[in-house]
């Protein structure tokens, strides 16, 4: 299965609603939203941390971060082909 792509955002991601309680679920596993390839963090205009998810387009409640994942959790790059790739 091809992995997801994130569209280019509409709005503003300080104007995405938080994620529908069945999207995120518990991992017992380091396959968790802060070690997908997807996910993303901001600081907003009121200077909060914005925990995002560009695939879902939608933020993630503080915490959940750390012990949920979606179905589309994709190991981050960097672990897959190594920090510098280029290098061989």
């Amino acid at each position: 299965m091809p992995a997801a792509r994130p569209v280019p955002p509409a709005v503003s991601s300080e104007e995405w609603e938080f994620l529908e309680w069945n999207v995120l679920k518990p991992s017992r596993s380091s396959s968790v939203c802060i070690t997908c390839q997807h996910f993303r963090y901001e600081v907003g205009r009121h200077c909060v941390t914005l925990l995002t998810c560009p695939i879902h387009q939608g933020l993630i409640p503080q915490g959940e971060h750390l012990t949920r994942r979606c179905s589309q959790w994709v190991p981050r790059q960097e672990v897959a082909v190594g920090w510098c790739s280029e290098g061989g």
